[in-house]
């Protein structure tokens, strides 16, 4: 089996979650045998056999007969590869991170514009509300959105006489179910919107809201900030409605 071959079995191997037990039960004992494993789960052995078959092909476990016994044990080598790869992107996200607080204080860190919102749905309801382009649609407007850093979107209202309609944006920052954070560029203007979620400890959502970055000619102009805020509470409310239907 050629290293690339080698490389995609083990991260097949660790995409269960019944393997994923089956390594960290291994990784507390020096070896276990088959039927002890079996133990632990609501299947047969020759079920629990095939995913160790596969944790095997994987060189992940190591099996060893013992009589008419097979014990197995843990073999953590080829999980460096994995944690390699989990390490590049901490440093990924450390460097987006950098860059969004570099961002933030180039548009004097205060937000012009912050609001809080209050939510009976889940924390997870809330983010995929804010991440899934269809739901997006129905509180903000349609869109291309994908919760993936670097990418690059619209948000597309219908046009008037004042305005195309468009909003050009860029994922900045992507910690579900946590932190959401994006460019949000339109008729000349460029800030930064940023989502911040918190679960309360009765199950419900804390929603916080900010948007930096508007010029100085914005902020002189009269009712422009007020107004920005007025639309994103008028926003909250739809996804409060959104959620609510769900």
């Amino acid at each position: 089996m050629d290293e690339k071959s080698q490389s995609r079995d083990v991260y097949e191997a660790v995409a269960d979650p019944t393997r994923r037990k089956i390594l960290q039960m291994l990784a507390n004992v020096e070896e276990l045998p088959l039927y002890e494993i079996t133990t632990h789960f609501e299947m047969g052995r020759t079920a629990v056999s095939k995913h160790l078959a596969i944790l095997k092909d994987a060189n992940l476990v190591i099996a060893r007969k013992v009589g008419r016994e097979t014990r197995y044990r843990l073999n953590a080598a080829p999980l460096r590869e994995i944690q390699d790869w989990v390490s590049f992107y901490e440093g990924f996200w450390k460097e987006r991170m950098v860059k969004l607080n570099l961002l933030l204080e180039e548009q004097n860190m205060k937000p012009d514009v912050s609001l809080d919102f209050q939510f009976t749905s889940s924390i997870e309801q809330v983010w995929n509300a804010l991440t899934d382009s269809d739901t997006l649609a129905k509180w903000i407007w349609k869109n291309d959105f994908k919760p993936v850093v670097g990418h690059k979107f619209q948000f597309r209202a219908e046009p008037n006489e004042w305005w195309d309609g468009i909003v050009n944006s860029e994922v900045l920052v992507v910690d579900e179910p946590n932190l959401l954070s994006y460019t949000w560029e339109s008729a000349g203007e460029s800030t930064t919107v940023t989502w911040t979620l918190t679960k309360n400890s009765d199950g419900t959502t804390h929603l916080h809201f900010d948007q930096a970055g508007f010029s100085e000619e914005t902020k002189a102009r009269h009712g422009a900030i007020e107004g920005a805020k007025y639309s994103w509470m008028q926003m909250g409310e739809k996804l409060e409605k959104v959620l609510t239907e769900q």
